[in-house]
């Protein structure tokens, strides 16, 4: 497995934010047959703190459309503003025109005033990214997603989305993200994120791993995996992250005695 890249472009220029991301998603569901079920098409921004950055609130206005304003709100250190949730891609671009839209947020040490970031969708992009398709392996054999061994390290695989490459234009490669959280919420692993110094995935990583040792016996895990183009703009020092995603979710079990709640 190619190792998880180390991002050497932190942000030593802002005291309080990481990075902001504008993205439109594809949610999916996977079930144990590898059918895929759209869950919806989404708009989402968000403001990602540093470590000990303190965000205290802001808005997402559109450069285009005056009357176009939504909050963000504190979701765990972020804060994100939503906007439509809808089944069907067009009624999502129609609601959220590609375009140039602006970052108002106030921090501890400071305001940040309209700062802008463009979202574009790429001629090598679908109208709107279309699922991975995830399988799990054990000590280098095919398993069901029902039937993970706490005792072996388990590795996720996804297939590839369509364009993704490094832009021109842009400082990162193409993201992967890889969550999985516990049936209690807990979030078990995540692949990291750019521009804190740490490890994170790229669109040329294909597989990520979790330790035996994060697995309990009969726990179900919700695992997911998030392919996001990248492309940076940069204002004051803070990057920006405009991006088409698309994000795949799988439920998988360990073997035992369910320990769940039941829902």
């Amino acid at each position: 497995m190619r190792p998880a890249q180390k991002n050497d472009g932190i942000n030593p220029d802002n005291e309080d934010i990481l990075f902001l991301v504008l993205g439109k998603m594809s949610i999916y569901t996977q079930d144990l047959n590898d059918n895929h079920t759209l869950r919806d098409h989404h708009f989402v921004a968000e403001i990602m703190p540093n470590e000990n950055g303190k965000i205290l609130g802001g808005t997402l206005k559109s450069a285009d459309d005056p009357s176009f304003e939504i909050p963000f709100n504190p979701e765990g250190p972020q804060f994100l503003a939503h906007g439509a949730r809808v089944m069907n891609a067009e009624e999502l671009h129609d609601a959220h025109p590609d375009g140039r839209d602006l970052f108002n947020y106030k921090t501890t040490n400071g305001e940040m005033i309209d700062q802008p970031l463009v979202i574009k969708r790429r001629e090598t992009t679908d109208t709107m990214p279309l699922p991975a398709t995830l399988s799990l392996t054990q000590d280098g054999n095919s398993i069901s997603p029902d039937q993970v061994d706490p005792t072996l390290d388990l590795t996720i695989h996804w297939t590839p989305m369509k364009g993704n490459m490094r832009s021109p234009d842009s400082e990162l490669d193409d993201l992967i993200f890889v969550l999985a959280f516990d049936c209690f919420g807990n979030n078990i692993a995540h692949s990291g994120r750019p521009y804190n110094g740490k490890p994170f995935l790229s669109f040329k990583d294909t597989q990520f791993i979790i330790p035996a040792q994060d697995l309990k016996d009969g726990v179900s895990y919700n695992l997911i995996v998030e392919q996001a183009t990248a492309d940076v703009m940069r204002h004051q020092g803070v990057p920006g992250i405009a991006t088409y995603a698309t994000l795949t979710f799988l439920d998988a079990h360990t073997t035992g005695q369910s320990v769940c709640p039941v829902k």
